[in-house]
């Protein structure tokens, strides 16, 4: 008899992360570029996880936080950038080649497709992972992959059951119970993804006999939320999921699912005469859960931490993905409960207690059951990942294990490399001794001192009786509030000026005035609106607008940074419950400013002032926390200079450009024409200063389309520099957020 024995290939380095949806793929490529030799596997034949052309699940969901700043800057913003620059065909397989295109350009990184883990082997004392085992049918042989650290970044966390570290699997029914007046027990949850097309002839359906599930059994919000998906077109991908009872609790095929969704709406459903030539062209072959597995680490991250933004001394990552209740939906944000503002994620919940070179990233991570359900967002498991990555390379460098690195003052230096590559960490800003620019003098070209300009004003096709404007203050009072209107008729304009809640977020908090004017018929102009507030604190306030149809409230395009619209929350039909605002904000649908009632206040609000630039924040927090020029056509370059008193030794600027942070990538796939955000810097010079106080070119950058800059070059001693800004995508302003430098 002849004995076939598979090859065996050995591969060693540094890192070895498993799983390559977005949380792999970052956590792989940070590490790399912090000079780790990485290895990358994937069980599947495709990058992307969640988000891949297998699965095709949405990579956001609308509507989730009541913060507006809200969008992941970091690796993420690199990746999500470059994706939707080269996804012209605007579909999950073009996204899947330029995720290929972009990674595969990282030097000390290597990927390994189609390998299936199957075996850990740990050393004597159990505590440490010291190789992991996979089958490769690209390499048709058995890999053994030896490593310091290990990264588990898969779905279902296989490499910290393999490796048997304490945790927990299935639903925490005690932690759904003590939200539901019942005391219901959470039912199965499974979701899945499909491709309908039409056909020109008609396609009749029959429901096989194996399929276990009848739609109508299915939770109320699951049908509604597919016939919404449907409504806003019938081609293309619609996510379909199942919350109740079925015969297999344990695992909700894809097949039954997508099969029988299909079943009553071919057979069943009021749409049955229009579903004549539906056809499906595809459905993802895995329903994914939320009955996996959570590793424990050295903290368990909570709801309430979340809730709460409670801040921890090593949080290494912000999270704003939506609370899950026992009626939440896995792929829409139905059901879910909106945060206030993002939460903070602990190193301590990133790693093992039990084997000390395991990281792990996703929705596996030290978390209760409700607080891993929201982790599985792909932008929140993303950050994780990028801080992981960045901590095994540091770990590998500094020869120490992740319960080290996780103390304190160990923990601040990974926070500030984090923060120099422009990832958020925090709520607030992490503190850099090292950057010079701090105890420099800043001076400016120019500074926006108004918030609104009338050469970007729009009369709108119709206009919402009632919203709320958002806009920052500095000063201790507010004395008047300016509107730019029309009235067809004399009517009443109710108005209420509200401070902002608290902390890190934008909704509003206590009623600072309340005035009811009328408005005269008229034509468009300024409507001035008596306040006479005194202010409490800096930051966001609010005016609530109500008012009859016959008041026409002109728009701003390209709003300047913190003037932003919220719309009623029950305009937006998400399904999403939010106790904590009567409003959302309304973000840019396109890679674009915000659009924004034209508003002015009095006394001028001096808030885009060039010592922003000093901050230890590279976002808005409770201000919008950057420089803005004045609107300018850029035939003289805007420019941001910065002295010092005695002379400095400088060999690397960084520099933080203004990415309209409000701005949230698409839940799916789709084309731009124009995919650049127009904020972003475009052409730029940097100078220093020489000894006899003439300015030097360092270096010129023309087409620049990161929303994040960093320049070494062979160190120069200088009393001062300066960035000169000759153009930007499309936006007549020059914005920049934070500029570092460092010797």
């Amino acid at each position: 008899m002849l004995t076939l024995y598979l090859k065996t290939i050995s591969q060693r380095s540094d890192v070895v992360v498993v799983g390559s949806g977005l949380a792999g793929i970052c956590a792989a490529v940070s590490a790399a570029r912090k000079g780790a030799i990485v290895r990358l596997i994937e069980s599947r034949p495709c990058l992307g996880g969640r988000i891949s052309k297998e699965v095709q699940f949405p990579y956001d969901f609308e509507w989730t936080s009541n913060y507006a700043y809200q969008r992941e800057t970091g690796v993420l913003e690199e990746i999500m950038s470059s994706v939707f620059k080269e996804n012209h065909e605007g579909n999950y397989c073009g996204q899947e080649r330029a995720l290929i295109n972009w990674i595969s350009k990282e030097e000390r990184l290597e990927i390994f497709l189609e390998t299936h883990l199957f075996e850990v082997k740990k050393s004597v004392a159990g505590d440490k992972i010291e190789s992991i085992v996979a089958i490769s049918n690209e390499l048709e042989g058995r890999v053994i992959f030896r490593a310091s650290y290990f990264i588990d970044c898969s779905e279902t966390g296989v490499l910290c059951q393999l490796s048997e570290v304490p945790g927990e699997i299935g639903l925490d029914q005690s932690e759904y119970q003590q939200l539901s007046s019942s005391g219901a027990i959470t039912g199965a949850r499974a979701a899945s993804s499909m491709q309908i097309g039409i056909s020109d002839i008609a396609v009749p359906f029959k429901c096989p006999s194996w399929v276990s599930l009848r739609w109508e059994d299915n939770h109320q919000a699951a049908q509604i939320d597919l016939m919404e998906s449907l409504s806003r077109g019938i081609e293309g991908v619609h996510n379909v999921e199942w919350l109740g009872k079925s015969k297999n609790e344990s695992r909700v095929k894809s097949a039954d699912l997508v099969w029988a969704s299909w079943d009553y709406l071919k057979n069943r459903s009021p749409l049955v005469n229009r579903a004549e030539n539906w056809v499906i062209e595809g459905f993802s072959p895995v329903a994914l859960n939320t009955k996996g597995f959570r590793a424990k680490g050295e903290y368990i991250l909570t709801p309430e931490d979340m809730e709460s933004a409670n801040s921890f001394y090593d949080s290494v990552a912000l999270g704003r993905s939506p609370l899950d209740v026992a009626d939440s939906l896995l792929s829409s944000p139905r059901g879910k409960v909106a945060l206030p503002q993002p939460f903070e994620i602990p190193l301590r919940s990133l790693f093992s207690d039990k084997i000390k070179n395991l990281f792990f990233a996703g929705e596996h991570v030290s978390a209760t059951s409700r607080a891993s359900a929201s982790f599985s967002h792909p932008p929140t498991s993303a950050q994780m990942g990028e801080a992981v990555g960045v901590c095994a390379a540091l770990c590998k460098l500094k020869r120490r294990l992740p319960r080290t690195m996780a103390k304190l003052g160990n923990v601040d230096v990974l926070r500030t490399q984090l923060n120099r590559l422009n990832h958020t960490c925090s709520l607030l800003g992490v503190e850099d001794s090292d950057n010079l620019i701090i105890e420099s003098k800043v001076i400016a070209s120019t500074t926006l001192e108004t918030f609104s300009a009338k050469s970007s004003l729009m009369r709108p096709s119709s206009s919402l009786q009632q919203g709320l404007i958002q806009f920052p203050v500095s000063t201790n009072k507010i004395d008047e509030v300016f509107l730019y209107l029309e009235s067809q008729e004399n009517c009443n304009l109710q108005i209420r000026l509200f401070e902002n809640a608290s902390g890190v977020c934008t909704i509003p908090g206590a009623c600072l005035a309340s005035i009811n004017q009328t408005i005269n018929e008229g034509g468009p102009r300024w409507e001035k609106i008596r306040i006479n507030a005194s202010v409490n604190k800096s930051g966001w306030h609010f005016i609530e607008y109500k008012f009859d149809q016959k008041i026409i409230l002109y728009e701003q395009l390209n709003a300047p940074v913190g003037l932003l619209w919220h719309q009623p929350i029950k305009s937006s039909n998400s399904g999403l419950l939010n106790p904590y605002s009567e409003y959302f904000p309304k973000l840019p649908s396109t890679p674009s400013l915000a659009t924004v009632p034209v508003i002015n206040i009095s006394p001028a609000q001096t808030v885009y002032d060039s010592r922003n630039l000093k901050n230890e924040g590279s976002r808005p927090n409770s201000l919008p926390n950057l420089w803005v020029s004045e609107e300018t056509n850029f035939q003289y370059p805007e420019y941001i200079e910065f002295h010092w008193d005695n002379p400095v030794d400088i060999s690397t600027i960084e520099i933080v450009w203004d990415t309209t942070l409000e701005y949230l990538y698409p839940i799916r796939p789709q084309p731009f024409v124009d995919s650049i955000l127009p904020s972003i810097v475009k052409d730029y010079k940097i100078y220093s200063m020489n000894d006899v106080g003439h300015w030097e070119e360092l270096l010129e950058v023309n087409d620049n389309e990161n929303g994040f800059s960093s320049h070494d070059f062979d160190h120069v001693k200088t009393r001062a520099i300066e960035i000169e800004i000759s153009g930007t995508h499309g936006l007549n302003r020059a914005q920049v957020y934070q500029v570092r430098a460092y010797s």
